[in-house]
């Protein structure tokens, strides 16, 4: 297997709000991005392509036309940061350093944020794998389970939105450092 990687284990997320990600450079995307926290239970990333076929009643499938894809990134946040959730949902986030308190309230806004989101997974020999997701926007919602024997778990889950004009690659890049 001389040549092969075996990628293991999990990584760190951050997410972030860039103009424009078509022209922004490494730079502004790095200062835009914050830390999420820990992961639970690793990431995902899922490519799902949706095919067209043209059949024929003779001569069976003559073509088959790519017409949708859609990319999903899913991973379990564990540190508790209320802020956190303002990423998640339609919330509005505030902390009243007087009264010593945040608070985070969630619906009515219509709006989820579009983040740029970056997992960044350390291999065994020290170099990096990772995941671009240029405009990602939490769909999916999320439950807060309050349990006395496992920790809180944010089940984040991010679809990954087109960049127009980006013709390289407009939903999500995977690089590797060799």
């Amino acid at each position: 297997m001389s040549g092969q990687n075996i990628l293991l284990g999990s990584g760190k997320l951050y997410l972030g709000l860039v103009d424009n990600v078509a022209t922004a450079t490494e730079e502004q995307i790095e200062s835009a991005l914050t830390e999420v926290g820990a992961i639970d239970r690793g990431a995902s990333i899922t490519y799902a392509p949706t095919f067209t076929e043209v059949d024929s009643a003779n001569y069976g499938t003559l073509a088959s036309f790519l017409t949708k894809e859609e990319v999903t990134f899913t991973s379990g946040v564990l540190n508790w940061n209320l802020k956190n959730l303002e990423n998640f949902s339609a919330g509005s986030y505030s902390e009243d350093t007087t009264a010593g308190t945040k608070r985070i309230g969630i619906g009515g806004l219509k709006s989820v944020p579009i983040n740029y989101l970056r997992f960044v997974h350390e291999k065994e020999d020290g170099k990096k794998l990772i995941v671009n997701i240029f405009k990602a926007q939490s769909q999916n919602g999320f439950a807060l389970t309050f349990d006395n024997e496992n920790p809180v778990v944010i089940d984040a889950q991010f679809k990954a939105l087109a960049v127009p004009g980006k013709s390289d690659g407009n939903l999500v890049e995977i690089i590797e450092e060799i």
